[in-house]
């Protein structure tokens, strides 16, 4: 999977400064599989709002995420925790079957913020990952994130949007604004010679 996921928001409590994004030194290493390009899904449905909220005063500990399933279209995912790598890209993980979560986002369960996980597309040596299902997940479906501490928290998939490769609104990345969950991954042409693609998926949920 190739396609960078950088901020466009001013750092703010909570963030990094205005750095982040997918591809980087794990999927540089890929050669991806599909290089006449993953078909663009029209995007669908409303976005739902990540305009900044009062903070509460004393935020409950949430516990991170640990795994996401989407019945009927992607099965139990495992999530690592990501932060940013010294080239200024999200360090998700290189495999297609596993997740990277923003961690200076929301966690499931918080009131506000987002929920960001992002997924490669695929890779050369295990082919077209799970995160496939996002170009034709169907509005209305229910995705659900299993936490540290057991809990198990649901969001209903209500919007699809595609952006042009490094051009992800800065919101995704943020600890505010109002609760949803937010799944990254890539579509659009492949080049083979940058390993990229040309634009990004996001796929958009609202709690249950």
């Amino acid at each position: 999977m190739g396609g960078h996921y950088r901020l466009t928001a001013e750092p703010g409590p909570g963030r990094l400064p205005a750095w982040a994004g997918l591809a980087g030194a794990a999927s540089a290493a890929l050669a991806l599989l599909l290089p006449v390009g993953a078909p663009r899904p029209a995007d669908a449905g409303a976005v739902p709002g990540g305009e900044p909220t009062p903070a509460a005063s004393a935020a409950p500990a949430y516990s991170p995420p640990v795994t996401l399933t989407v019945p009927g279209h992607v099965g139990s995912l495992p999530i690592d925790p990501v932060a940013g790598a010294e080239d200024g890209t999200l360090a998700v993980p290189a495999s297609p079957f596993r997740l990277g979560w923003w961690a200076f986002g929301a966690r499931p369960g918080a009131a506000h913020g987002t929920l960001l996980l992002a997924g490669h597309l695929d890779s050369a040596e295990e082919g077209p990952g799970p995160f496939e299902a996002l170009h034709s997940l169907p509005i209305g479906a229910h995705a659900h994130v299993a936490a540290a501490d057991g809990t198990r928290h649901t969001y209903r998939i209500v919007a699809r949007r595609t952006y042009e490769s490094g051009t992800l609104p800065g919101d995704l990345f943020s600890a505010e604004g109002s609760p949803r969950l937010v799944l990254v991954t890539c579509t659009g042409d492949f080049d083979p010679d940058a390993r990229v693609y040309a634009e990004n998926l996001v796929v958009y949920g609202v709690p249950v």
